[in-house]
């Protein structure tokens, strides 16, 4: 906590020098951050005035990145987010204590849930084809429903903003080439971008691919991925500013499991790999302006299908999750009244579980095909929602939130394959229709004591209902030796969190220091680490996650020269059991220093998991986790020194892990019956890497 402190303190002097030349100069003038529409919280009013914690992943730190972890480590750059390695892209997010694959934090991609096979959902994903990351760090159930818990991600896709009052054109261009030695790495995208006549038209497509990784103890093996794709954001807008458009998106990924969740121990005593999975998405809609009722609003529908193969190649079987469907739809309206600002609207999206009966496999033996015992289902979740930002004065700023939902699983009374035991036929026969629902709540208060220093509250009730496949028999992550057997009559878990943060901001600095208590009753758990045992998804009763999230930027030297940091502190109990909940990493963060001259720019970036050791585990799940600090440096040149013809082109050469640390990240799950002298137990992170990339800003 001595680093917190000092962090904090070295901060305030730096800005409250900066806050007396300022006012000496400008006469108190009030300093706002830039404008920015986030749809995860459903508001247009700048950070600092949003009671709700929420980071911004730039296209700059997009473009900067080597995508050799996926999407997971552009998201280990927010407080409170850490990345749950099980192999080269294969992995979970820790979201404030909690793995994604809990479905306690939501994925959207242009607000649209990404919902179906949470522990592969990040692989399916390019970086370079997202134009920001908007994360709220925290619950927000009064605005998505069930699973929003404690943390919303929502990618934000690239389409072409340009003028489409022009003439029609389009220009292929080579948004992005990424090359790592660690791997072997190789991956790129391309574009096909323009539009006029009133189109705007983005159509791109990526491949990517790595080997084995290494790390400082040896090769991490089955940790090599190949992925392909492509996807398409065409809209067209009408002479009254309606704009009609269509999304869609195709993800061909082969990911392999070196350890962590779904695979620990790892290989050799596992081998599993997804081969392929595949995803379809297609979403239409409409957007306008100055109607009656709203001056904006929104409407779409859309619809994912996802097919899994999973393959053990030591077992030699195959499990698929086959014909799997997500449909939904959103209508959402925003209207200016006075100091108010309302946003409402209503919401559904249905899981179809599997629906056929009979699958040909192309790679494995018809005998060594897995008939799961999954029945077909369906998990329904309607919601209406209304949001107010009221200003109720210059310096203070009201929010609230309020939601409804009604939750209808079914469980069909045919099973795929007639492998059933009459007491689990009878249980699941017994529930074939299961009704849940849940009214949610926020509110959120923003302070300004003056132009610099404000305070946030903010105070929600939320919710989670377990879905189908928990419900059934299912496999913890597609591995096998992980099944559950069924519980039916799982109750709906909610939680409640009160989060505090004090804030300075200026023209060329920002603090913010965050605090929160969540408190959960009827936690939804399973051991899911202990193999060859029967486990069942429970309500186990009551825990708490606690936590302190710093981050902070400084510019100086005319803005040339900028620091930056976060620093994450968790602490959490189960209750119930009055023992540490498990898979908690206590304290987490990272510093960079970054020097931007014309045409070139420095990095040097550390990254760490501090304190002795993590020593507060559950013994009956995990192991003591020595800390381990990182060390990257970047070079970045723009092209446009060379030739006109490269403008916004840069390219990127650095060195990650540059010493080649030893790193177990604490959040991984590992299996306590194998020696934690495997790669994969739990899996280590990638060892020194020389990484370069072409990145073009369009």
């Amino acid at each position: 906590m001595k680093a917190i402190y000092f962090i904090i303190f070295i901060s305030m002097i730096v800005l409250a020098q900066e806050n007396i030349d300022q006012n000496n100069q400008d006469n108190g003038k009030i300093y706002r951050l830039e404008k920015i529409v986030t749809q995860a919280s459903m508001s247009e009013l700048p950070l600092e005035e949003q009671s709700k914690s929420i980071s911004i992943i730039s296209e700059k730190q997009i473009l900067q990145n080597v995508s050799t972890g996926g999407i997971q480590s552009l998201l280990e750059e927010v407080p409170g987010l850490a990345y749950s390695r099980s192999g080269g892209i294969n992995g979970q997010m820790s979201v404030r204590g909690m793995n994604s694959n809990d479905s306690r934090s939501v994925v959207l991609l242009d607000g649209v849930r990404i919902k179906g096979r949470n522990t592969l959902e990040f692989n399916t994903f390019d970086p370079n084809s997202i134009e920001n990351i908007e994360v709220i760090r925290g619950p927000a159930s009064s605005l998505w429903g069930s699973d929003a818990m404690n943390g919303i991600i929502n990618l934000r896709s690239r389409r072409f903003y340009g003028d489409i009052h022009t003439p029609f054109s389009l220009m292929p261009k080579i948004r992005a080439l990424d090359f790592a030695s660690v791997n072997s790495y190789v991956g790129g995208r391309a574009e096909i971008v323009g539009g006029g006549d009133g189109w705007d038209i983005l159509i791109g497509g990526n491949a990517k691919g790595g080997k084995d990784y290494l790390t400082p103890i040896g090769i991490a093996k089955n940790s090599s991925f190949q992925t392909y794709g492509g996807d398409f954001n065409i809209g067209y807008t009408n002479s009254k500013s309606m704009r009609f458009y269509a999304q869609g998106r195709y993800e061909n990924v082969i990911s392999r499991r070196a350890g962590g969740l779904g695979a620990a121990p790892g290989y050799p005593y596992t081998n599993i790999r997804e081969d392929p999975l595949t995803e379809y998405y297609l979403r239409i809609g409409l957007e306008g302006y100055d109607f009656s009722f709203a001056d904006k609003l929104e409407s779409y529908l859309y619809v994912r299908k996802y097919d899994t193969d999973i393959y053990n190649d030591i077992t030699g079987t195959l499990q698929p999750v086959i014909n799997s469907y997500i449909l939904g739809g959103r209508f959402i309206a925003d209207k200016k009244m006075g100091s108010h600002s309302v946003a409402y609207g209503i919401d559904f999206y249905t899981e179809l579980g599997p629906q056929v009966k009979v699958y040909k496999p192309q790679k494995a033996i018809p005998k060594n095909v897995i008939k799961t015992l999954y029945r077909p289902s369906t998990f329904t979740d309607i919601g209406i929602f209304v949001k107010d930002d009221w200003i109720v004065m210059e310096s203070w700023i009201f929010s609230a939130s309020v939601r409804g939902d009604y939750v209808l699983t079914t469980i069909s009374k045919e099973p795929h394959f007639s492998t059933e035991v009459p007491q689990i036929s009878k249980i699941l026969d017994e529930n074939g229709f299961i009704n849940d629902g849940a009214l949610t709540g926020a509110l959120g208060s923003v302070y300004f004591f003056n132009e610099f220093f404000s305070n946030a509250i903010n105070l929600s009730h939320n919710f989670r209902v377990s879905g189908a496949g928990s419900r059934m028999n299912s496999s913890v992550a597609g591995n096998l030796a992980l099944e559950t057997i069924p519980n039916p009559a799982l109750k709906p878990e909610y939680s409640d969190t009160a989060e505090i943060s004090f804030r300075a901001h200026s023209l060329n600095h920002w603090v913010s220091l965050t605090g929160y208590f969540t408190y959960y009753t009827d936690l939804i758990t399973t051991t899911t680490t202990q193999l060859g045992t029967p486990n069942r998804y429970e309500n186990i009763g009551k825990v708490y996650i606690a936590g302190a999230e710093l981050g902070g930027r400084h510019m100086f030297l005319d803005n040339h020269l900028q620091f930056s940091y976060s620093l994450t502190y968790t602490y959490g109990q189960d209750v119930t059991h009055n023992r540490p909940y498990k898979y908690i990493a206590p304290l987490y963060g990272r510093i960079s220093l970054e020097y931007n001259a014309s045409n070139w720019f420095f990095k040097i970036v550390e990254r760490a998991y501090l304190g002795k050791s993590k020593s507060r585990i559950d013994p009956a799940q995990e192991r003591p986790t020595k800390s381990y600090a990182m060390s990257d440096i970047y070079i970045g040149w723009d092209l446009e020194r060379f030739s006109e013809s490269f403008k916004d082109m840069q390219v990127i050469i650095g060195v990650e892990n540059l010493f080649n640390a030893v790193g177990r990240n604490p959040v991984t799950i590992e299996n306590l019956k194998y020696p934690n002298d495997l790669v994969g137990n739990p899996l280590v992170e990638p060892g020194r890497n020389f990484i370069l990339k072409y990145a073009y800003k369009y």
